[in-house]
């Protein structure tokens, strides 16, 4: 599906992180213009701009006047957001708050990037976009105020959740397995925890696709299909040339007996995209996202890719 957003200002926030530099990409060819803040200066932020601070975030739009806006700015630390809750509230919700305001001020389109944590996961999955939510961590419960904060702002605007999100040069699931397993010979994952892996490179291209519909509402963006982190783990390893038996599994009590997260996780929040799929926004299956980004992180990683 070719988009074409020819005319177009997108404004892109978090610019600077893990989606950011994915959303740069797929919206380098619809003939857009792309203007990516973040709440530093670094490479693909144009302008600094600290979400958290409502006066700010409206200088920003009142200056580029965009269009659409892509809110994909988070306090993404799981487990940090349990030990500084109110600074995941002041980015998740309330700069989730500051940017839908800035955003039907400017008349602009606003789609935001939520997550699978706003379930609890104890049963009932997979989810699809109508779910009951019960978010049982501090960052569920600050993403869930950010999406409701992106809803009422004006009931046109959207919000996409996703989940696992890996790809990019900062932390994340598949590249901690393999620098595991580099570093010491092995890893210990939990076979109990399953959800929906998707691949960041993925889901720029959906939520530019969906963007362009002008889609509102809650939806669901990941990766088709349903695993564990242990089949996950196993999957990366093997796709990036390693033997998958290097991953071992391990129950979730008794991973949290050996490594204590202070924040709990979803035993099972795998996502169903139903409404972006009746417009036509679908990705590819886990399996077949895992296969083509893990021999390029093995490669980075200086590891052999030459089974993959």
């Amino acid at each position: 599906m070719t988009v074409n957003l020819q005319g177009s200002r997108v404004l892109v926030t978090g610019a600077g992180g893990q989606l950011g530099g994915y959303l740069r990409q797929s919206l380098s060819g619809t003939g857009a213009e792309v203007i990516g803040t973040g709440s530093t200066a670094r490479d693909g932020v144009d302008q600094v701009m600290d979400i958290t601070d409502l006066d700010a975030v409206r200088a920003t739009f009142e200056r580029v006047r965009p269009s659409i806006v892509i809110h994909a700015a988070a306090f993404t630390d799981v487990d940090g957001a349990e030990r500084t809750p109110e600074q995941a509230m002041a980015v998740n919700g309330d700069g989730a708050r500051h940017v839908a305001i800035a955003a039907n001020e400017a008349g602009a389109y606003l789609l935001g990037v939520g997550t699978d944590f706003v379930f609890a996961g104890d049963g009932g999955a997979p989810f699809d976009e109508d779910a009951p939510t019960r978010p049982v961590s501090v960052y569920g419960s600050t993403k869930l105020a950010g999406e409701e904060a992106i809803l009422a702002a004006n009931p046109d605007f959207a919000v996409a959740r996703t989940a696992w999100l890996y790809g990019g040069a900062g932390k994340h699931f598949p590249r901690t397995v393999l620098t595991v397993i580099r570093d010491r010979g092995g890893i210990e994952v939990v076979y109990d925890e399953f959800g929906s892996p998707t691949f960041a490179g993925d889901l720029a291209e959906a939520l530019v696709r969906l963007a362009s519909r002008r889609g509102s509402g809650i939806f669901h963006l990941v990766n088709e299909g349903r695993t564990s982190r242990f089949e996950l783990a196993r999957t990366v390893a093997r796709h990036a040339g390693l033997d998958p038996d290097l991953v071992r599994p391990i129950s979730t009590p008794d991973f949290l007996a050996k490594f204590p997260l202070p924040a709990r996780r979803p035993a099972d929040s795998t996502l169903r995209n139903v409404r972006a799929a009746a417009l036509g926004v679908t990705l590819p299956t886990w399996n077949d996202a895992a296969g083509r980004y893990a021999p390029k992180l093995a490669s980075e990683l200086g590891l052999s890719s030459s089974n993959a």
